[in-house]
Order: structure tokens, then sequence, then C-alpha cells
């Protein structure tokens, strides 16, 4: 910018007569009535500064600009560092000079405070004066040649609030004190953090009633006001930096502030845009923000990311680098940008990480067992970015694509299968392992040969299946029970042969082969084994010697262990009596007796084996004629009781005489007890009976004693 050519051309530090005015408003006002109060003379200090400010040697090439900085160039002030913080309070201020104080040898002594007056710079010794608080009595002339030392008083703090706390470009903003200062005579805002004169904006007088009086760092947009508040309106970004008070009560306090003017922020960018990078490569990312950025912040997905581990960020927070990229690290980065009034996200930029092919699996998992004329479709996969490419291997055979599909199986389709995944970026390629395919047909049913086995005990029989083709694996089985090689059976290498030997009666049964393969299962039909063997163990029962009384019945059985069954035949003697295992005899007869014998002939061997058995006659008469016996007894008793009774009645008719009243004879002479008590006795005949057992002599033969003749004799008393 140019510089102002009327300020350019005025040496810095050179009295003008506006400053002249300037000068003679405020030794009128202030110093000359501080005079008369404190017993100067009236109009003094008038008087001296009506005289006007002596000239001041310009500063060695220093040209005064429209903001009273150097060099003569128009702008903003050249504002010292800012504070670090918002808010200053700065304790209370004597006279200060921005060049080393007031100086004088010849000063008058110090006396009270002087009333108060407008801050101004003096020329003394070629140094510029800054006078404040606690001035000391003495002439306008005096003043702009010396001041004597300061007498401190002890003075309020204050801090500046700041409303809004966020300035915005274009807005507006106001700055007061905290507490509100009470009896205020004047402030004085400078746009510095000290109340130096060239960044002073305006002076407000309240003691004399002088209002605002601008100073060179007003812009137009500066407004005091009576309890010392500044407002500055249609803020600029130069406005920022730190802004001082100067408050006299007559005390004076300073206090500072730090004024950041924002504006909303341009949406910021990530560069680069999209990054490729393989796995455990390192990557970096840079947020351009817009000016006025005071934060900046990464969000992956969304999520905010901090530094640590294989993250890290700059001073700054404007790069981010993952050093060892892994596949987590990829997704959709973004800086997000804020002020104190803004906040704005970059659009995403996408981070890719390069990885695989890792392990690639194949489905179905092998080994597959399929039937013939079925469908089936292989598909195989890996995780790899970007997605790997495929290819499937069957022998000769190239299938490019993830999924195989076989509509109609054939024997042909059998063998092993591999998918390969290739990574198109890295190049790198991986293989499944060999996926088996299998194609069955469904089994028809096996035969065991011979069908029918007969074969006799400790022989060696074999037996053998035929099975279809495709056939897995043969299994045999013994009435529907699994059997196993070891002892006396065993199998041949692949099952289908099946030898006992030697056999034994407890391998006989029905037999049959079961083959099966992956899909289908089909068994035989059942062959028999019969182990012929015996007659073993011919036993007769009841077991003898047995005893027996005539007209006696006796069954007798035979039993024998023997395969097949065996035949039976019973002798006595040399006389064969009857076939079959059971015999009947009714002994009737003595001659009966002897020894019988049971003859088990095995059909198939021809071997034969025998028992036999003893029958005696038991000595006493037989069941049937002790019941002839019985039966002859209670007939003669019965007939010897009724002739007993005719004989009695016969004697009784005789012996009786007539009685004439009709009276009973009395009983005979005979039948009364004797007359000494002694029983007497009357002989009967006796009856033989003789029982003749079935066979035995003619009922009128001679009695004989084997005969079973039985002799009773009857006696009555």
């Amino acid at each position: 910018m140019r510089a102002d050519p009327r300020l350019s051309a005025r040496p810095r530090g050179v009295a003008t007569p506006d400053t002249a005015r300037r000068s003679r408003r405020f030794a009128e006002a202030f110093i000359g009535s501080g005079g008369e109060r404190q017993g100067q003379p009236p109009g003094g200090g008038a008087r001296a500064a009506a005289r006007g400010a002596p000239s001041l040697p310009a500063a060695p090439g220093g040209v005064r600009g429209p903001w009273g900085g150097r060099g003569g160039q128009r702008g903003p002030p050249n504002h010292p560092p800012r504070h670090p913080r918002r808010s200053l309070t700065l304790s209370p201020a004597g006279t200060r000079s921005s060049r080393g104080g007031c100086r004088a040898a010849d000063a008058p002594p110090s006396g009270p405070l002087s009333p108060p007056g407008p801050p101004r710079h003096l020329a003394a010794g070629g140094r510029r004066l800054h006078a404040g608080a606690g001035v000391t009595p003495c002439s306008w002339a005096a003043l702009l040649l010396s001041c004597p030392p300061p007498a401190r008083g002890q003075a309020p703090h204050f801090a500046l609030r700041q409303d809004p706390a966020a300035a915005r470009a274009g807005g507006d903003v106001s700055f007061a004190l905290e507490p509100a200062p009470g009896r205020v005579l004047f402030c004085s805002w400078h746009r510095a953090a000290t109340a130096d004169v060239d960044f002073e904006i305006f002076n407000y007088f309240n003691e004399p009633n002088l209002g605002q009086q601008n100073g060179p760092a007003y812009t137009g947009r500066e407004t005091g006001a009576a309890d010392c508040s500044m407002r500055i309106t249609r803020l600029r970004l130069n406005d920022s930096g730190v802004y001082t008070v100067t408050v006299r009560q007559p005390a004076v306090t300073t206090a500072s502030i730090d004024l950041i003017v924002h504006v909303l922020l341009t949406q910021p960018a990530v560069m680069p845009d999209n990054v490729t990078v393989t796995e455990n490569d390192t990557v970096t990312l840079t947020c351009r923000s817009p000016p006025s950025t005071q934060r900046v912040a990464w969000l992956r997905d969304g999520v905010p990311v901090s530094a640590g581990g294989r993250l890290s960020l700059s001073l700054d927070n404007r790069t981010l680098t993952v050093r060892l990229a892994q596949r987590g690290d990829a997704g959709a980065y973004a800086c997000q940008v804020s002020n104190a009034i803004s906040t704005n996200r970059s659009d995403d930029a996408t981070v890719t990480v390069v990885y695989g092919p890792d392990a690639v699996t194949v489905t179905p998992p092998g080994p597959l067992d399929l039937l013939v004329g079925s469908p089936v479709t292989l598909t195989c996969a890996a995780a790899a970015v970007p997605a790997p490419h495929y290819t499937w291997f069957f022998g000769a055979t190239r299938h490019p694509g993830a999924t195989w599909v076989l509509d109609r199986l054939s024997p042909a389709h059998g063998g092993g299968y591999v998918c390969q995944a290739l990574n198109p970026h890295s190049g790198r390629g991986r293989n499944s392992s060999r996926l088996e395919l299998r194609v069955w047909e469904l089994l028809t049913q096996p035969a065991v040969t011979p069908d029918n086995v007969t074969v006799a005990e400790n022989d060696t029989v074999t037996l053998t299946c035929r099975s279809p083709p495709g056939t897995q694996t043969v299994a045999w089985l013994r009435d529907g029970a699994p059997v196993s090689a070891g002892g006396r059976l065993s199998l041949s290498l692949d099952n289908r042969t099946l030898t006992v030997r030697p056999a034994q009666r407890g391998d006989a049964g029905a037999y049959a082969c079961q083959v099966s393969n992956a899909i289908s299962t089909n068994r035989s039909d059942d062959i028999n084994i019969t182990v012929v063997y015996g007659p073993d163990g011919v036993t007769v029962t009841p077991p003898g010697p047995l005893r027996l009384r005539l007209g006696s019945h006796l069954e007798l059985r035979c039993a024998a262990a023997a395969a097949p069954p065996p035949l039976f035949a019973w002798a006595r003697g040399n006389a064969s009596l009857a076939a079959g295992s059971c015999l009947r005899l009714d002994f009737g007869d003595p001659g009966q007796a002897g020894e019988y014998r049971c003859r088990a002939t095995n059909p198939a061997l021809g071997r034969a084996a025998e028992a036999a058995v003893l029958l005696l006659q038991e000595e006493g008469l037989g069941s049937g004629a002790i019941a002839g016996v019985v039966l002859g007894t209670l007939l003669g008793l019965g007939l010897l009781g009724a002739a007993g009774f005719l004989l009695w009645r016969r004697i009784g008719r005789a012996s009786a005489p007539a009685s004439p009243d009709g009276a009973k004879p009395s009983a005979p002479p005979s039948e009364a007890p004797a007359a000494d008590g002694v029983d007497s006795t009357e002989e009967v005949k006796y009856s033989t009976l003789t029982f003749s057992a079935p066979g035995g002599p003619a009922p009128h033969s001679p009695p004989q004693l084997d005969g079973g003749t039985v002799y009773s004799e009857v006696r009555r008393k």
C-alpha cells in the first residue's frame, strides 16, 4: 500500500499544529486546573502550553504512518507478539516511557498526586514520554522537559471481558471491564500490549466531559464509552491482536486482552485423495487446511483416530502416517478442521491395503462321493484385496472363474480338482488343496457260492462273495450278525473269501455277504452251512435199572446229539421192538423183564451209538391183583353178612313162645351174656378168593402162590 503523503512528509516525533492544539487543550483542562487545586499559579500551565511544545529531533529515518508506526507505510499497526492468554490484567502503572521514562536533574521535588491528565508523548532529550497516573504537579513546560519520580497509589485490578467470546469477521465485538469501574476520570485504548502512543486508538475523557478523542490507531470502527468499554464493528482479520486499556480513577490501572478474529472455515482436503498401499508398507496423508484453522482432527470411517502404535501425527496434526499398514487400516479417511465459530470436514480419501490371497477354500469340501448322473457345483474363495482371479484345474482342463458347475457326472469326472487364486495387483498366487471327486454307481445284489454247504465236523468250509463292480467293502454275516477274522475263521485280503478251518457244530447257520460303496449298500441272499456230526451222548430216560410191578405202564425216551437228526430204533435181546425215540410198555408179563436198547444212527454219516436200560419185576402183587383181592374181600363180607341175618331171623322165630298179650319173645339164651361175664365165640366158615392176574390160570384151577392167590379168614364174635 502507498503511504499517506500528508503523513510521510512529517518527521517522526516533530510537533505539528494538531498536536499543539491537543497539548493546549490537555494542559488547560488538566495541568492548569490541577495547578490551581494544588497551589500553582492560575493559568501558568495554560501559558506554558500556549507557547507550544519545543521541536524534537526527528527519529533517524522515521516517518510516522497513519497508525503511528515507523516506516511511513499505511496499514495495520505493528503489533507486538500476542500474549498467550485471552485476557490480561496488569498491575497499576506509574509514569512510564517507551524509551526510558522521565529524567531531569532540576525537576522539582515530588508532591501529592496531580489531577488526572491525558496520556501524552513528550520530548525530553530526544525521548518520548508516556505520562500516566501519579504525575507530580508541575507546569506544562516543566512537564515537557522533565517530571519528578512518580508517587504510586493503591489501585484496583480489572479484567477485560469479550462479547461475543468468539469474534467473527464482519461482525462486532465489545470489550468491557470486570468488575465495572466506579468513577473514571479518563481511559485510553491502545492496539498493542503496552500503552504506546504509536498504537493509541482513542482517549475517553469524563472529567471534563470531552468524550472520545481519537488517536493514530483509530480506524473509524472503534467506539468508546464512559465506562471505558470499547466496541469494534465490521471486524477484519487484521483486527486480531492484543488490546490494552489504561484507566485513571485517579490511580492508573492497565488491562489487556487478545482478540482473535475468526472466519468461517472452507472445506479442507486430504492429499492424496486415494491411496493404494501393499500390506506392511507405509502410508502418509496430509490435510490441506484453510486459513484460521485452529484444530485438525482425523477420522477413519467416521470414527476419530488418535496417535498410537503404528499411527502417528505431526505436531500440528496436519499429517497422518501409518507405518506397517495392515488390512485393518483400510477405510475412508477424512480430516476435520475447526475454529471458535465453525467446523468443516474434507471429502473421504480411500486407503486401500493390498494383501493376499490368503488360504484358498473349496466348497463343498472333499472328498466327494457322488452318484453317476447327479450334478455338482464347485466353488472356491480366498481373502484378498483387490478381489483375486480364480482358475480351476482338472488334469489338462482349465476352467476360469470361482465356480464350476458339472451337470451330469460320469466316471470320467472322477479325479482331483485344484483352484488357484491370483492377486491382480501384487501378482501373488495361491492354490487350494486337492479336491477328490469320486463318481459311483448303485451296487447290484451280490451272491455267495456255494449256495448251500454240508460239511462234516472238523472238515474245512470255504465261501466266496461274488460282488458287483464299484464295490468298496465286503462284510460277512452269520444269522444276521457280523463276523470277523479270528481263530478258526479267516478272510482274504479283499474280504471276498471266508474260510472256516476246522468247522465245528457252532459254525452252522445262515451266511450272507454285504457289499457297499460311498453311496449304496446291498446284501446277498442267505446260504445255509450244515455241520454234520454225531450221534453223541445217547441217553434213555428214565434211566435204569427199573423195577416194575405187573400191570404197570412205562414210557421210555431216547435222545442223542447229531446233525442231521439221528434215527432211533428199540430192541430187547435180539428182537427189534420199534423205531422212534419213544417206547411204551404195558408190563403184564414177568417175561417182559430184561434189557432194552436204544440205537441212534446219523443218516448222513452212517455212524450209530446205543444206550440201554434194565427192566426188572418188583416182588408182590401187582396193582390189578391187589384190586381183585380187595374187591373179593368186600363181596365175601357182604355175602356172609346177609347169610347171618337170615339165620338169625329163622332161629328167632322158632324159639320165641307165644304171649297172650302179644309181647315180643325175649332174646334166645344163647345170645344172652354168660352169667360169669365170659364172652363165648362162635366158629364160622372160611372163604377162599383167588384172583388171577391177566393171562394167569383159569378160575377153577388149583391156587398158586405166584398167581396172586389171596386167603381171607372171617371170624365172628
